[in-house]
C-alpha cells in the first residue's frame, strides 16, 4: 500500500474521531434541549459526522480494505 494512501487513511479516519468527539462534547454541555438552537447545532454536527465517516469510508475502499459484512455502504449488502 502506497504511503499517500496510509496517509490519507489516517487523515479520515482522524476527521472521523474528532467530528464524533466534537458531537460528544456538544452532547456534555447541553442544558437545555428546549432550546431552538440545539436542534440546529445538532443537525450540523451530524452532518461532519456523516461527511467525515463518507470520506473515512471512501479512503478505505480506495485502499482496497472492505468489510461487506459490516460495512454499510457497500451495495451488495
Amino acid at each position: 500500500m502506497a504511503d499517500k494512501t496510509i496517509i490519507a487513511i489516517r487523515e479520515a479516519s482522524a476527521a472521523y474521531a474528532e467530528a464524533v468527539r466534537t458531537t460528544q462534547r456538544f452532547f456534555d454541555r447541553l442544558e437545555d434541549t428546549d432550546d431552538p438552537s440545539v436542534l440546529v447545532e445538532y443537525a450540523t454536527l451530524v452532518e461532519r459526522e456523516k461527511e467525515a465517516a463518507e470520506a473515512r469510508l471512501d479512503a478505505l475502499e480506495a485502499a482496497g480494505i472492505e468489510v461487506p459484512s459490516i460495512d454499510e455502504s457497500d451495495s451488495d449488502s
